[in-house]
């Protein structure tokens, strides 16, 4: 049964309203206001609507509406004022204050349950409508870790399949991912790349799978780049395009996806270019997505420390020179400075990681 709290110093008012509503609600009848504020605070279950006097003799409604405003648990229940004035600023002062309706005194009994009726059925409402967006929220909690979990999947099933066909790949995508979540991490703090956390971690999940496309790759190609003919060459930079084909195909089924499109544009636009010279669109500068040129920059740094084509691996000094040498040709020049400036982190990353 709903409650309803009716205010009231006058012992005649506060008879007849309880009368008139009290085969319809449960009544908690009050004889002062600063009585009705004890109650409220100490009740375990605040009442459903409060009926309140406006003149009374120690602190008058106004004041007790003004203190419920001030008590989380309080600020909401519906305050309808009772009243014997008919003084409009009174009345605009009650209605600022929140005040939801004012009843005149004398009231009939009719009109006084059709009023609480009315106020009743809006907290009913009110109350529905939070108990079915809870439900909401938390079907939509539940969706979003399942498709964080479906995403981190889709990362791990391709980290076994790379480690079956090029440990040496393998290895180098789960250096990249972290060296991409550190220098992320820094760029968010330094305001360069403002980001939600949810689009943070998603980035970060899709840098380790930025070499998809090599899973097509034959073992040769795998193997040795310093041996390959030139249109072995060639075919192993086509997996930029192979792997961003297959998450193309996936994107047309599951629409408006973030870590889809974050994927696509790492695996696609890695090895493009700041001067338009690299591959496979020729892009240049701000045209390639801000997330390939971050990733190009690590992934840089780690296939100079880590070669595969016959040549001596670059130091770390060696390799950060070489990405401060590609600078503005290669690479994004600020991204550069805001990678150097956290060189001492990623040698230290590469070292926790050998």
């Amino acid at each position: 049964m709903h409650k309803v709290m009716i205010v009231d110093d006058n012992m005649t008012n506060l008879i007849m309203a309880k009368k008139a509503l009290e085969d319809l609600y449960e009544i908690i009848p009050v004889s002062s206001g600063k009585i009705a504020l004890e109650f409220l605070q100490e009740m375990p279950e605040p009442p459903d609507v409060v009926l309140l006097d406006v003149d009374m003799p120690d602190v008058n409604g106004f004041f007790v509406i003004s203190q419920m405003k001030n008590v989380e648990k309080l600020a909401r229940i519906p305050v309808v004022f009772l009243t014997a004035q008919e003084d409009v600023t009174t009345e605009i002062e009650g209605y600022s204050l929140g005040a939801v309706d004012y009843i005149r005194k004398p009231f009939t009994a009719t009109l006084l349950r059709k009023r609480v009726d009315i106020h009743i059925k809006f907290v009913q409402e009110q109350k529905h409508n939070e108990k079915l967006n809870e439900r909401l929220q938390k079907a939509l909690s539940e969706k979003v870790h399942n498709i964080v979990e479906l995403e981190y999947a889709i990362v791990e099933m391709f980290t076994s399949l790379m480690s079956n066909r090029s440990y040496v790949i393998a290895e180098h995508c789960t250096r990249v991912e972290k060296y991409m979540s550190f220098f992320l991490d820094s760029l968010i703090e330094s305001r360069m790349f403002p980001l939600e956390e949810k689009d943070v971690q998603l980035l970060k999940f899709a840098a380790k799978i930025h070499d998809l496309g090599k899973i097509c790759l034959p073992d040769r190609c795998l193997a040795d780049m310093g041996d390959l003919s030139i249109q072995e060459k060639e075919f192993n930079n086509a997996h930029t395009v192979l792997g961003a084909d297959a998450i193309n195909k996936v994107m047309g089924v599951v629409s408006d996806n973030r870590f889809l499109m974050y994927a696509y544009n790492m695996c696609r636009f890695h090895h493009e270019r700041w001067d338009g010279k690299g591959y496979p669109d020729r892009l240049m500068t701000t045209n390639i997505p801000i997330e390939a040129r971050i990733l190009a920059i690590v992934n840089g740094y780690d296939n100079f420390r880590t070669t595969n084509d016959g040549s001596e691996p670059l130091t770390h000094t060696e390799a950060v020179n070489r990405i401060r040498f590609w600078s503005g040709t290669h690479y994004d020049p600020e991204l550069v400075d805001a990678f150097v400036n956290i060189e001492r982190h990623i040698a230290a990353i590469r070292f926790d990681n050998q």
